[in-house]
């Protein structure tokens, strides 16, 4: 008898199958609350590692303006062509990030260009031909992944954090370029071949304000063979915005369009920060704002969806982040920077 017990007690130790599906779904419960977690943390560090790439952005510009007298220029140009219909064909057209290279370490891709390529007189694209592609030493250079240059929310795009280069685009004022890719490695209008690889991507910028010097009075910083020095920020540097995050391309579904870091001269805030965005538009993969910093090296974050009405109290207040001496009190609660 006492044996006969003893195993009716050792057969009641399992699980029954309703006892199984209640701790399953216990589990299953569980996780669905840990999830939007673990999600709100990933981003939280995504964000906060975007936040410190635009600071480190910020005070290389700071260093080579103590070396220099001025901040670098939004894209190099030949100062003569700066006229209504100049041709990209005998101009450098390197960006303010690759003007940088040194002040955040990354001498070595600075070192691969040639030097030349730096000044205004230069006349030759830093791609090269398109013809001929991977063979020109700018496309050498430019193929040089940056991780700082690259916001961590947006994620390993565009065949690992490589586009296809297909043109720049000049806007209405001659004041700001963009160096594009295409994700699907076609062509488009203005392009061409793509070289192969292809160059680095960015998700950061230079800020033109409204659209650089000739909309007064929302001038930015950043512009064609801008030479700004600090003294002319007369709005103060804790209120103009430097640099900001855009994808350069559609924010939802798949994107049609990526920066390059040696391309990427200056963005207008002309058309505000729409939600979505557009190619043109200061843009990005957090959720409800897009991170920017300002001269002062601060990063601080606008909402997306706003100043997207031109000469609105919104609109205003944001074009007046941008400008460096339109001499306005800017209500930060209308576009949300803290």
């Amino acid at each position: 008898m006492l044996k006969l017990l003893n195993a009716r007690k050792q057969a009641r130790r399992g699980f029954t199958l309703i006892e199984l599906l209640v701790v399953i779904a216990i589990i299953a419960v569980l996780i669905g609350l840990l999830l939007p977690a673990v999600q709100k943390v990933r981003e939280a560090a995504a964000r906060m590692s975007c936040q410190n790439n635009l600071k480190q952005i910020a005070l290389a510009s700071h260093n080579y303006e103590s070396a220099y007298g001025v901040f670098p220029p939004g894209l190099v140009v030949n100062p003569t062509n700066l006229q209504a219909g100049m041709s990209a064909g005998n101009q450098s057209l390197l960006g303010v990030l690759a003007e940088i290279l040194p002040y955040i370490e990354q001498g070595n891709a600075y070192n691969l260009i040639p030097s030349a390529m730096f000044q205004p007189t230069y006349s030759s694209l830093w791609w090269g031909s398109i013809s001929l592609g991977a063979t020109a030493p700018g496309i050498t250079a430019a193929r040089t992944v940056i991780k700082s240059y690259l916001c961590p929310s947006d994620g390993d795009q565009f065949n690992q954090q490589y586009g296809v280069f297909i043109g720049l685009v000049i806007d209405q004022y001659n004041s700001t370029f963009y160096g594009f890719y295409n994700a699907n490695g076609g062509n488009a209008a203005g392009g061409g071949s793509s070289p192969n690889p292809p160059a680095g991507r960015s998700n950061y910028i230079g800020c033109a304000g409204a659209f650089g010097p000739t909309f007064q009075p929302y001038g930015g910083i950043y512009f064609l063979d801008s030479k700004t020095s600090i003294v002319s920020i007369t709005d103060g540097t804790s209120n103009t915005i430097a640099f900001g995050e855009t994808l350069g391309g559609t924010d939802t579904g798949p994107r049609d369009y990526s920066l390059t870091w040696a391309g990427a001269g200056s963005m207008p805030l002309y058309w505000g920060l729409p939600k979505p965005s557009n190619w043109y538009n200061f843009s990005s993969k957090h959720t409800d704002i897009i991170q920017f910093a300002y001269a002062d090296g601060s990063v601080r974050h606008l909402r997306k969806g706003v100043g997207t009405t031109p000469y609105s109290a919104d609109w205003v207040a944001l074009q007046s982040a941008g400008g460096i001496s339109d001499g306005n009190i800017i209500n930060f609660d209308l576009i949300g920077g803290n």
